[in-house]
């Protein structure tokens, strides 16, 4: 999914309104919150007229939500020790979000085209 919005946020950006059109006929398409595609449509056809961008507020959210939540799950996927008393010998206070990361990243791949 990263990929996807990746690829549309960047068809937006460049202006494409070709690659914004085949990106919109995608499948994942189908996943994006009303509001992330309201906000593609109104930047593609702005995009069209040759009118002043606005920036995609809400697919720039959904991006990130979806990068969270894909954090998160690789760290819940991740092994715990196998001695509780060493878990709180060596459990960090407040981690922040960096520290959080896997050091392995895991992605997987969807291809863009239908």
């Amino acid at each position: 999914m990263l990929p996807y919005l990746d690829a549309l946020l960047a068809a937006l950006a460049a202006r494409d309104t070709s690659e914004i059109d085949r990106l919109l006929a995608h499948p994942l398409a189908r996943i994006l919150s009303p509001d992330a595609l309201a906000d593609t449509t109104a930047e593609r056809r702005a995009a069209g007229t040759g009118a002043p961008s606005v920036t995609p507020l809400r697919l720039l959210q959904l991006r990130y939500r979806t990068a969270q939540l894909l954090s998160d799950r690789v760290v819940a996927d991740s092994p715990e020790p196998a001695d509780p008393a060493d878990h709180r010998r060596h459990a960090p206070q407040a981690p922040v979000w960096s520290d959080r990361r896997s050091a392995v990243r895991r992605q997987m791949e969807l291809p863009l085209s239908a």
